[in-house]
């Protein structure tokens, strides 16, 4: 794992101790800073996850700051020595800077670096990387690589699960008295008994059913799926329900992916869930072109080699390990 799990810290200063507030919150100032450089890898996430992992004051002040209510304050007021790029930075403009970031951390380019939202989940793996859990008695809940998730517990609401970020999760649900629910973005997947497969990518979110039942949300009409069938709900808002192999929607566990007349788009996205950087396509209207393939995850560098050949497409490898097709 990359980022500790069980803190569930309000954003507030009163969650550092006066005396550490001020230095605590400069460390953590200079950590947004450096994510938000363009040169932030997944090494300087992790060295930041054991930095917030310290004490429940770190974990505190990284809140405080990347929520943008003391950083100016922070910046302006603070006399620690070798702090010039932090004042420079939001020195002169504080509330273009403060934007500036926020927009960075909460929506990196190309995702080449985690978001705000990623760094402060509960759970996070990274590039290659799987995580298996339980959340709650009776439940299971694997993590595919590069996913961030974060836990639900609502109790007077009588609801508990977890909320994904971005990634992909398989969830193992049996005989629960509460449903056990998955949020990803504006869909939500619940079940009492069920193993299901969650989505949540660039192009929308995919729910798929392998046993069970799952009752899905978010649209205009709810939706039941029952094993072997899917809903995709594109970021757009276009819903598609389909039947499936489940075992092939799925076989991103045994390593694989497997791929039958999938739109290229949404065979990037998952592909990129695998590599560092982020392949790209030149023209929306590539996306819509249908591939038929087998990767293996372990040996993901060979997709891009692969689409070239069967879609007659070019790749240009760019800095950062983006790829742009076209």
């Amino acid at each position: 794992m990359v980022a500790p799990a069980g803190f569930h810290l309000p954003m507030t200063a009163r969650d550092v101790p006066e005396d550490d507030a001020d230095g605590l919150l400069v460390e953590a100032a200079d950590w947004v800073v450096c994510l938000t450089s363009g040169a932030a890898t997944d090494d300087d996430a992790a060295r930041l996850a054991a930095w917030r992992a310290t004490s429940p004051a770190h974990e505190a002040a990284f809140r405080e700051v990347a929520g943008v209510r003391s950083y100016a304050h922070v910046a302006k007021n603070t006399r620690k020595p070798g702090m010039v790029s932090r004042r420079a930075v939001l020195g002169g403009g504080a509330t273009a800077a403060v934007a500036l970031i926020t927009a960075g951390v909460a929506r990196p380019p190309l995702g080449l670096w985690p978001s705000f939202a990623e760094l402060t989940a509960d759970h996070r793996t990274a590039i290659g990387q799987r995580y298996a859990f339980a959340p709650v008695t009776g439940v299971k809940v694997e993590m595919n690589s590069r996913t961030a998730l974060s836990l639900i517990d609502r109790v007077a609401e009588g609801s508990r699960g977890v909320s994904l970020v971005t990634g992909e999760a398989f969830v193992t649900a049996g005989q629960l008295r509460e449903p056990f629910r998955v949020d990803a973005g504006s869909v939500s997947a619940s079940t009492r008994e069920a193993q299901f497969n969650v989505q949540r990518l660039i192009g929308g979110v995919r729910v798929a059913c392998v046993t069970g039942t799952v009752a899905c949300s978010g649209s205009d009409q709810p939706i039941l799926l029952r094993a072997n069938e899917q809903v995709f709900v594109a970021s757009g808002g276009v819903i598609r329900r389909s039947a499936i192999d489940a075992a092939k929607a799925t076989a991103w566990r045994r390593g694989l992916l497997i791929f039958e007349g999938a739109p290229l788009a949404e065979v990037v996205d998952q592909i990129n869930l695998y590599r560092s950087g982020r392949i790209v396509l030149a023209r929306s209207s590539l996306g819509a072109l249908p591939v038929n393939a087998v990767f293996h995850t372990s040996r993901i560098e060979e997709a891009v080699p692969q689409i070239e050949q069967l879609l007659n497409l070019r790749a240009r490898h760019l800095a950062g390990g983006v790829v742009l097709m076209s």
